[in-house]
């Protein structure tokens, strides 16, 4: 039995409804279903019915919540997770293999000691460098089909690992052994430069992984 536009589409809200809200694993899930009902002989005598026990074959279960492939949704989370962790550790490491991104960061870890010495130029140099982080970050986190995506998702989490836990390296250390991060411009140069370095560097991979899902979510609508 081959399926109609309205059958997959009514496959795809269902999936939807049971809690698949990345687009990425609904369409994965879809193309299983689709192909299960497909060869399933008796499908054409009660399609709603065959749809709901290929669910149950793939790990559907009850659940108020509407998150009803739970475990599935995990499995792919962390399938997800070591991907995206693999490709960003492979693209940090050609990222600093690469003569001119050393030069780069050595000048920036430089530049930040030099301007700690001074408190009232390293406030306006620190915000003009977090603006320039800040913006593209905007740009992709207003996208809707970033939030749709559980790649982009894992994607942004390790991409911006750093500047999510920057605050932790200045102010705790202040909350809890009484010691000034800001008195010394070696620990201001490290801090704020490797966070910098590896963020601007997290961008680079980030935009990267969104063109390719970006892509894909294009050929996809056409459809």
């Amino acid at each position: 039995m081959e399926l109609n536009t309205k059958q997959i589409k009514y496959i795809d809200d269902l999936l939807y409804d049971s809690g698949v809200k990345f687009w990425d694993v609904r369409i994965e899930m879809l193309d299983h279903v689709v192909s299960e009902i497909e060869h399933e002989p008796h499908s054409n005598l009660d399609f709603k019915k065959t749809v709901f026990e290929v669910f149950k074959k793939m790990g559907w279960k009850e659940n108020f919540n509407g998150s009803n492939f739970e475990e599935i949704i995990k499995d792919h989370h962390n399938s997800f997770s070591k991907k995206v962790r693999k490709r960003f550790s492979k693209a940090m490491k050609e990222d600093f293999s690469n003569p001119v991104i050393i030069s780069i960061s050595l000048v920036l870890l430089y530049a930040f000691y030099e301007v700690a010495h001074y408190k009232e130029l390293f406030k306006y140099f620190s915000l003009l460098i977090l603006l320039g982080l800040v913006f593209p970050m905007i740009f992709f986190f207003t996208r809707k089909m970033f939030y749709r995506s559980i790649h982009l998702n894992h994607a942004s989490s390790i991409a911006f690992f750093s500047l999510s836990i920057f605050n932790c390296f200045i102010y705790l250390p202040k909350m809890f052994f009484d010691f000034n991060v800001f008195n010394y411009p070696i620990l201001v140069a490290l801090i704020f430069g490797i966070t910098t370095i590896q963020t601007a560097l997290g961008i680079k991979f980030f935009f990267k992984e969104f063109e390719k899902t970006n892509d894909v979510y294009k050929k996809l609508m056409t459809l």
